[in-house]
């Protein structure tokens, strides 16, 4: 890349003024690209290469063709602010623009304001960052897991629908207070991008009790909010979940097994609705260990619902041979002992609201 000298010593005096203009534009950005790798020192002569201030300007006789800005006072100190002027290196003494902004005042007060300013911006740009990842990622789950995996009647399922009693009051309170804290769950990327584990490290649900009691409703009304504020979620069940695998066996389909795999790994949320609904082979077995292990490792929030508990869940996540017996519990032991390390617990026995007249 050209240097700054070499720039301003270039043979360019004879183009046209339009593109005499284009090339000073093009020379200014250039030495604010550079000026972002020097140090102070250097900066602050770059800057008097290519900028002067208005005072300094008017004393020494350099020409513009419109006047400098006023200046300001600084609101702190009362020091006189003055705006610099883009010098053109095409033309002796010229000012080829005036900045917009005047200079920033050297106090304390001002240096503390000027900080807080920056480092708003900077977070600003994060959560720009962070929300236009969110929305590609979420772009990808509906390319190729179709909506999230909510279907129909899950996208009603609302905290609002939800018919709060004393019975329920408890568990509602608490997949509330989740959704809305829900960013203190995630895990944090701290320095050289090593995973730190999040503010709640047990930051996932496991949510247990009788058919008709709620369940679904609150895991599916915590996505439905997650989802409305821009975060990634998938919510299936588990045999949907283990049946998206499988298609990608197929050779027309658009993703590959390693791509659903990384996608249920990664998303920031995955719930998985009616574990243990399903007696799975080793194959599935082994996927479900694989993805709850992953999240595990790398502190990512679940929440599962089960009718089931203890010995009777490890049975139905348990793979049948070919006799009717039961195989390997392992992998099922393994799944459960990391679910419940990582999630808090939600108990919801009672009534099914079905069988209510």
């Amino acid at each position: 890349m050209e240097s700054i000298a070499s720039i301003l010593t270039g043979t360019i005096s004879n183009q046209r003024p339009a593109r005499r203009e284009a090339k000073v534009r093009e020379m200014h950005l250039q030495a604010s690209n550079e000026q972002k790798t020097m140090t102070s020192t250097e900066e602050s002569e770059a800057r008097n290469q290519f900028q002067i201030r208005s005072d300094q300007a008017i004393a020494e006789g350099w020409r513009y063709n419109e006047d400098p800005p006023e200046p300001k006072k600084c609101e702190y100190c009362g020091k006189t602010l003055y705006h610099y002027g883009l010098t053109n290196p095409l033309q002796h003494k010229q000012i080829f623009m005036w900045m917009p902004e005047p200079e920033r005042c050297d106090c304390k007060q001002a240096q503390q304001y000027w900080a807080k300013v920056e480092a708003e911006k900077k977070a600003a740009e994060e959560e720009k960052r962070r929300r236009e990842e969110a929305e590609r990622l979420q772009r990808k789950i509906n390319k190729l897991i179709k909506d999230s995996g909510i279907r129909g009647r899950f996208l009603n399922r609302t905290f609002e629908r939800f018919e709060v009693n004393e019975v329920n009051r408890k568990a509602f309170e608490t997949a509330k207070r989740y959704a809305d804290n829900f960013q203190a769950m995630l895990p944090k990327k701290g320095p050289g991008g090593i995973v730190q584990p999040p503010e709640i490290e047990r930051n996932g649900l496991f949510i247990t009790g009788s058919y008709g009691t709620g369940k679904t409703h609150l895991a599916a009304a915590i996505s439905n909010q997650l989802i409305r504020e821009g975060i990634p979620v998938i919510c299936m069940t588990m045999i949907d979940l283990l049946a998206r695998i499988k298609q990608t066996f197929d050779r027309s389909d658009e993703a590959t097994e390693a791509e659903i795999m990384r996608i249920y790994e990664e998303v920031p949320l995955l719930v998985i609705d009616d574990i243990g609904s399903e007696q799975p082979t080793e194959w599935g077995s082994t996927k479900i260990f694989s993805i709850i292990n992953a999240r595990y490792e790398a502190y990512m929030p679940v929440i599962v619902t089960t009718n089931y508990a203890g010995d009777e869940l490890i049975r139905r996540m348990t793979p049948i041979g070919p006799n009717g017996r039961l195989l390997d519990s392992r992998n099922a032991e393994k799944t459960l002992d990391r679910l419940y390390e990582m999630c808090v617990g939600i108990e919801m026995n009672w009534e099914s609201w079905r069988s209510r007249a």
